[in-house]
């Protein structure tokens, strides 16, 4: 229990080689660092279930949880330049609905159990490890400042993920003389694993003002 309550009070502190301080001096989503602190949160629920509410605790609950969502809302929001590195995009949802989960459970006394995690984005408490398997097919997407560009990652036999562009249901193509044939499953590149290939596809479009014409280009 001591453990736990110290990485949850590490993290309310944003102390060094926490997920707290990735996220807030690094602007990084460590995964490891994820589960560690979700991990001491559901330990400290475990134990202390059956006894008051411990206020020191629930205050560093109360105020980590905060901090994570608003990091979120930053790196989501168009007015802020703020992007979080290595975010699974993909399991961006599972995310948040995982740790209202978690939250919620610890002022009930009520411990999620293993359905409450992702088989594709385990906890390593139950998995025993952090899974290196990962999807055979992403879909990327960029939604930010009015753009809405689409791609899919393919996963290779090495690990690695080819990303083509994917436009089929988008109506606005930056070059109108395009055919939509022209333009879907144009190469774009290679990620070396699937949290890289969602940051790189992000910066891959702001960098880009006409993505379909430059792809075009460079193919």
């Amino acid at each position: 229990m001591e453990h736990s309550l110290q990485e949850l009070m590490r993290n309310a502190r944003a102390e060094e080689n926490t997920f707290i301080y990735m996220l807030h001096e690094e602007a990084r989503f460590d995964q490891s660092l994820f589960w560690r602190y979700v991990n001491s949160i559901m330990e400290l629920t475990r134990l202390t279930a059956d006894q008051p509410l411990n206020r020191e605790a629930a205050g560093a609950v109360s105020f980590t949880y905060s901090k994570i969502m608003e990091y979120l809302q930053w790196h989501h929001s168009d007015s802020d330049v703020y992007e979080i590195e290595h975010f699974p995009y993909v399991y961006a949802h599972h995310i948040v609905s995982l740790l209202g989960k978690v939250v919620n459970g610890f002022y009930q006394g009520i411990v999620p159990d293993e359905s409450c995690f992702d088989e594709d984005f385990p906890n390593p408490a139950f998995a025993g490890m952090v899974a290196n398997e990962q999807p055979a097919i992403l879909q990327l997407g960029y939604y930010k400042q009015e753009t809405n560009v689409h791609a899919l990652g393919f996963r290779e036999e090495d690990g690695t993920y080819q990303i083509m562009l994917n436009e089929e249901e988008d109506r606005d193509l930056v070059d109108s003389k395009l055919s939509r044939r022209e333009v879907e499953g144009i190469y774009l590149f290679h990620a070396p694993d699937a949290s890289s290939a969602h940051q790189l596809f992000h910066e891959w479009v702001m960098s880009t003002y006409t993505p379909y014409r430059s792809a075009l280009n460079r193919s």
